[in-house]
């Protein structure tokens, strides 16, 4: 026994509140499937978890980094190129493209207002392009 009235295991009152805490605790940590074992568990006086509410880790999956669904041949081929993930994706959306003679990834053959493709073409960065007109040339 101790000296304080109601501390420790000494009082019944100090056991429902552990055992209150317990199911509140078990709550927030185990999944709700598992939660009935658990509660069958408290009420027959044992707060041990066996089988599957041991460990809630075999039912949750995290952040699988692909898609469960098959991928494109058109994709798979862009995962291959052999050039940096940003320049892929500019790629596959179609801003740049990679040029078959030297493997460069490369704007795409633009038309800009202001510029004639014979005499005048445009040889600056496609940042650095101040045109009010820019198209695709097909």
């Amino acid at each position: 026994s101790s000296s304080h009235i109601g501390s420790g295991v000494s009082s019944l009152g100090g056991l429902r509140r552990r055992g209150i805490m317990l199911a509140a605790v078990a709550r927030r940590v185990v999944p709700r499937a598992v939660f009935g074992f658990v509660a069958a568990a408290e009420t027959s006086g044992s707060a041990l978890l066996t089988g599957a509410a041991s460990g809630h880790a075999a039912e949750q999956v995290r952040w699988t980094t692909r898609q469960v669904n098959s991928t494109s041949l058109l994709q798979q081929y862009y995962r291959r190129m052999p050039v940096r993930k940003k320049y892929r994706r500019a790629i596959t959306r179609g801003t740049m493209v990679m040029c078959e003679k030297t493997g460069q990834v490369k704007i795409p053959p633009i038309a800009v207002a202001g510029y004639d493709e014979k005499t005048n073409p445009y040889r600056g960065r496609w940042e650095d392009l101040r045109s009010p007109r820019v198209w695709l040339k097909d």
